[in-house]
């Protein structure tokens, strides 16, 4: 029994100095304020997780004191 050959075509590379040399590209002229200031969206983020952290904890520490000062007692 025999198995087939598949016999695949390599091309040359084209020589270095033939290559095309490829930069950064230019920034926009038109962006906007968050495309400027990177980490804005990163802060207001964090932002908003303090303040609902701390409502949650808030509720928490409210909801015990309540049940410790006999308003909620059954």
């Amino acid at each position: 029994m025999s198995t087939a050959a598949v016999v695949e075509t390599v091309e040359e590379r084209p020589s270095p100095s033939s290559l095309e040399v490829v930069g950064p590209k230019a920034p926009k002229t038109s962006d906007g304020f968050f495309d400027q200031h990177h980490l804005v969206p990163v802060f207001i983020a964090g932002f908003l997780a303090l303040v609902l952290s701390g409502a949650m904890v808030g509720t928490i520490v409210l909801w015990l004191a309540l049940r410790h000062s006999g308003v909620m007692a059954p």
